[in-house]
């Protein structure tokens, strides 16, 4: 009995042995040792850590900016969390960028309609209802309809009675403000690609220009 507690004890502080392996940043218990060193798959860089190591840098969370990481002596660390790629983070700006396009389109123009403050909706389902407003506007006033009566609601879900000239010159203020959006957007996205491909810059450089690009 007595040596059944001793083995059983044994058994519990052997699994509580870890080890570490810089290579691949991992924890491994002593317990699976025989298992990983019969299949070939142990890490010949794996180090005894102490309780403590295995407290902090396994079951501990990291401080802001840090991961865990090998230190220069091979022992688990807290290390600083490297810069995305250049590509990754040009991806992210372009998301951005897209991301704050979007936003501002949502946003709307503030327009004053028949002398009440409104907002025009500039959402792409708004975009297309605006182009096909315009085009009819157009149509009419070609054709010498210029008192047509168009019904148009903005952000604040009133009905606006406009003529066929009201109706285009609100149609095409509001395209002009979407058309300005696209440009801006085209116009930061192109900053990146001149960035990325300027050989004089070196990716330090680069990567405080990308992020520096802004809505």
């Amino acid at each position: 009995m007595l040596e059944k507690e001793c083995i059983t004890s044994l058994l519990a502080t052997e699994d509580k042995i870890m080890f570490y392996s810089a290579e691949r940043n991992i924890f491994y218990p002593s317990s699976l040792k025989g298992e990983f060193e019969s299949k070939g798959a142990w890490p010949c860089d794996a180090i005894q850590v102490s309780d403590d190591e295995v407290t902090k840098y396994m079951n501990g969370h990291p401080p802001a900016g840090m991961q865990r990481g090998a230190g220069n002596n091979g022992r688990p660390a807290w290390v600083p969390i490297p810069p995305p790629e250049l590509d990754a983070l040009a991806d992210r700006k372009r998301r951005e960028i897209d991301q704050a396009r979007d936003a501002t389109f949502a946003a709307g123009l503030e327009y004053t309609i028949i002398g009440e403050p409104d907002v025009i909706q500039t959402r792409p389902q708004d975009q297309i209802n605006l182009l096909g407003l315009s085009a009819k506007a157009q149509r009419l006033i070609a054709a010498g309809h210029t008192d047509a009566v168009f019904t148009f609601r903005g952000l604040s879900n009133i009905n606006h009675e406009l003529t066929a000239v009201e109706m285009d010159k609100l149609a095409l203020a509001a395209l002009d403000h979407i058309e300005s959006i696209y440009q801006r957007s085209w116009e930061r996205k192109d900053s990146i690609d001149s960035i990325l491909g300027e050989s004089a810059l070196d990716e330090a450089d680069k990567r405080t220009q990308l992020e520096n690009i802004a809505w």
